[in-house]
C-alpha cells in the first residue's frame, strides 16, 4: 500500500484516491456554499437548497432506472 492511500484498501490504485479526494472536495465545498448561502440569505435559502437536492436526487435516480 503507497503511503498517499486514502483508503484501507490494499488494491485501490493511484486513480481511484484521487477521484475519491475529488469527490470528497466536491462535497465539502457544496457544504462551504450552502452555509455561506444560508448565513448570507437566511433561512429561506435552507429551503431552496433543499428543492435543488431534491431535484438532483431525483434526476439521479431517474438516470439510473433509465440505465436498466
Amino acid at each position: 500500500m503507497t503511503e498517499h492511500a486514502i483508503s484501507d484498501d490494499p488494491q485501490a490504485t493511484y486513480a481511484e484516491n484521487r477521484l475519491a479526494a475529488r469527490i470528497l472536495t466536491v462535497i465539502l465545498m457544496l457544504a462551504v456554499l450552502a452555509a455561506v448561502t444560508v448565513a448570507v440569505f437566511g433561512l429561506p435559502a435552507l429551503g431552496i437548497i433543499g428543492l435543488i437536492g431534491t431535484a438532483v436526487v431525483w434526476a439521479g435516480l431517474l438516470a439510473i432506472t433509465l440505465g436498466n
